[in-house]
Formats: C-alpha cells, sequence, structure tokens
C-alpha cells in the first residue's frame, strides 16, 4: 500500500494562535514539533497497518515546518512553494490507495473554529466551488479524487471535523482539540491527541478500497470574495475572471486541476515576488 499526507499547522495539537505559525515567533517551534509529532505518529501508524511508502506534502506556510530529519527511511517530504497543486502537491505521482488531511482547520467564512481561513486569511475571506463553500480540506479532497486518490481521514480541532463530513461526507476523523474561539481552544494532553491520531488513521484504512468524496463537475466555476478591493480588481484583469462586485471574483476553469493553479497563483504571488 502507499499513502499520501497534507499536513497543516493550525488544527495540530497545542496550535491555537498567530505565535504558532510564523518563524521568529515564540511558540513557532513548539508548533513545529508538534506537526512532526502528529506525522511520525500518523507514519508509524500507517507502517504498523502495512504501507510500505508515504508521500508527506508540508502544507503551511512556508512549507519547510515539518522536521525533515525526523522522516523515516520510507517517507518522502513535499517542502516549499510555490508548487503544483498546492497543499496537494506530489499526489499525482504515481498510485495511491487513500490520503489523510492532518492538522486542518476550518473555512474562512465559518463562524467558528480555531484559526479558521481558506489558503490565505490574508487575502481569502470565502471560497465557493460549484457554488458550493468550500474549505481547504473540501479542495485538496477534489484534488485528490481528480487523481483518483480517495481522501480517507481529516484530523484538527472539532469544528473542521463537522465541517469536513458536511462537505465530504463519511470519512474517518480525529479531533484533536475543542475550539472555543478564532484563538482559542481547550487543549487534550498529548497522549490523548496521540492516540486519537492513531485510531483515526487505523479507522481510515480500514476504509481503503471505499469511494471517496466525489468529483466537481466540470468545468469549475469559482468564486471568491477577498479582504480587499485592491486584489480583486487585480484579478479581474486575467482572461476567464469577472469582477462580481468590489470584492468578489469569479473564475471558470476546465477542472479543479486549473482552479488549483489560480489558487496558488493568488496566493503566492507576493511572497515568490518579494
Amino acid at each position: 500500500m502507499r499513502i499520501y499526507i497534507s499536513a497543516d499547522i493550525e488544527g495540530m495539537p497545542g496550535v491555537v494562535s498567530r505565535d504558532h505559525l510564523m518563524p521568529g515567533r515564540f511558540e513557532y517551534e513548539n508548533a513545529r514539533d508538534s506537526m512532526t509529532d502528529a506525522v511520525v505518529a500518523a507514519c508509524e501508524t500507517l507502517r504498523d497497518l502495512g504501507v510500505e511508502e508515504i508521500v508527506v506534502s508540508d502544507s503551511h506556510g512556508n512549507g519547510q515546518n515539518i522536521r525533515f530529519e525526523r522522516m523515516p527511511s520510507y517517507v518522502r517530504l513535499v517542502r516549499s512553494w510555490p508548487r503544483p497543486l498546492g497543499m496537494m502537491a506530489g499526489v499525482d505521482h504515481g498510485h495511491y490507495d487513500g490520503a489523510l488531511l492532518i492538522g486542518y482547520h476550518a473555512g474562512g467564512s465559518n463562524p467558528r473554529g480555531t484559526l479558521s481561513h481558506t489558503l490565505s486569511g490574508e487575502f481569502f475571506h470565502e471560497v465557493r466551488l460549484n457554488g458550493r463553500v468550500v474549505s481547504e480540506a473540501a479542495i485538496s479532497a477534489a484534488i485528490a479524487s481528480h487523481f483518483g486518490v480517495p481522501v480517507l481521514l481529516v484530523a484538527g480541532d472539532d469544528v473542521v471535523v463537522q465541517e469536513s463530513l458536511e462537505q465530504l461526507g463519511d470519512v474517518a476523523t480525529a479531533t484533536l482539540k475543542t475550539s472555543l474561539g478564532w484563538l482559542s481552544a481547550m487543549m487534550l494532553s498529548p497522549a490523548e491527541a496521540d492516540a486519537r491520531l492513531r485510531a483515526g488513521v487505523k479507522d481510515a484504512v480500514s476504509r481503503i478500497g471505499r469511494q471517496g468524496p466525489p468529483l466537481p463537475e466540470t468545468p469549475c466555476v469559482l468564486e471568491i470574495r477577498l479582504r480587499t478591493r485592491c486584489v480583486a480588481e487585480w484579478l479581474s484583469y486575467l482572461d476567464g475572471a469577472e469582477l462580481l462586485d468590489a470584492y468578489s471574483v469569479r473564475y471558470r476553469a476546465a477542472d479543479i486541476v486549473a482552479v488549483s493553479h489560480f489558487l496558488t497563483f493568488v496566493s503566492s504571488a507576493r511572497a515568490a515576488l518579494a
């Protein structure tokens, strides 16, 4: 068996504030450890269940958060930005029996959820695909489905777990903390969070062979509500994009891969040019 993991940081055990999210903040190194611990726990559990190879995407911030030196020999780690397919980079490389989304969080327009946002808290207020509000988990699942890979597990706070069950259907879940607000949560002990994640991974593996979340209809219609008028106007200059109002843009794309490329461009362009 071969499994793909996309790991974010906001939904990891212990992570609760912006001080966990960026290099140089006083809690960032602790968040890196929590993210690495969770990924290693998932990989160890998968290995015990007979998985031969695992590809892990470091999908937060600069894409260089997971401690590379702690990865087991059977793991391949995708790092840094920008890259094709964004948070799901590498899912198009060979056959996978399933994908796990670990450390994920609720979408930007969800009124609940710790550190909730969609792809870029700086740029995006809400993202819709074919008329439906989608989170990062839903976008990642759609990309995976395009390449025939079913999402088997979503792990994060209680809000993303509920949101993912509503958006993705019957997937395995692991609740790693309880959200109390955008910058607060009730934490489990590290041992309990680890046990819940490992149990979720075991549940996920038991679902291999089931049909995953369905592919979005094509062509895809992407609608983004931006946080600033300037970015909305800037995007409207692109072919295939139109301004809906002062803050919203509609983009028509052939498929979810083209949607992913557009979203990656929007969320990464400024950093790439800096």
